[in-house]
């Protein structure tokens, strides 16, 4: 099973939707390099995670990796959509305090507006 991105422009970012129902060790480097010719485009991004139900250290470690790239270029990152496990992991470590996290992909764009 491999971890592909969906992503589609809008007007103000670039809606990235990450295909897999988890985010962990085995699938962070097909992941970041996903993720690479997107950050590459240096845009405002929000970071769809509604499919991943499941994230370990190592992939809230590329989540902060990708929020530094994407800061390093004067834009901001969104993340959308999170499960309530992944959403209470972020609570758990202190991440929600890092990332900018919205309900859902609308609220995300609008915040970026």
């Amino acid at each position: 099973m491999g971890l592909t991105i969906e992503t589609k422009d809008t007007s103000g970012a670039i809606v990235a939707k990450v295909a897999s129902d988890s985010l962990e060790t085995d699938n962070v480097a097909a992941f970041r390099a996903a993720m690479a010719p997107i950050l590459e485009r240096s845009r405002n991004i929000v970071l769809d995670l509604s499919s991943v139900g499941f994230m370990d250290s190592t992939g809230l470690g590329s989540l902060l990796s990708c929020l530094r790239t994407v800061k390093s270029n004067g834009d901001t990152m969104k993340l959308s959509s999170l499960t309530p496990e992944v959403r209470q992991l972020f609570e758990m470590v202190l991440m929600d305090r890092v990332f900018d996290i919205y309900p859902d992909e609308s609220a995300a764009l609008a915040a970026l507006a």
